[in-house]
């Protein structure tokens, strides 16, 4: 029977390393943010940007409401 990567544990442990170091990237952003609620998706976002790029995002993490009057 033909293995499929759903059974594959080289490829699983891949992908856990990888969702691990995505992790503690966006854990460092968070706390290097002051800890903002509601931006787990923009910082998760931007600590697989880091770590794919090697580079630190120009903005900030955290977004600005806008203003209006």
């Amino acid at each position: 029977m033909k293995q499929t990567h759903h059974n594959n544990p080289i490829r699983h442990t891949t992908i856990s390393a990888i969702h691990e170091a995505i992790a503690t990237k966006a854990y460092e952003l968070w706390m290097r943010e002051g800890s903002p609620e509601n931006q787990s998706d923009a910082i998760w976002l931007a600590a697989e940007q880091e770590l794919l790029t090697g580079r630190r995002s120009l903005r900030p993490v955290t977004a600005t409401l806008p203003v209006s009057f």
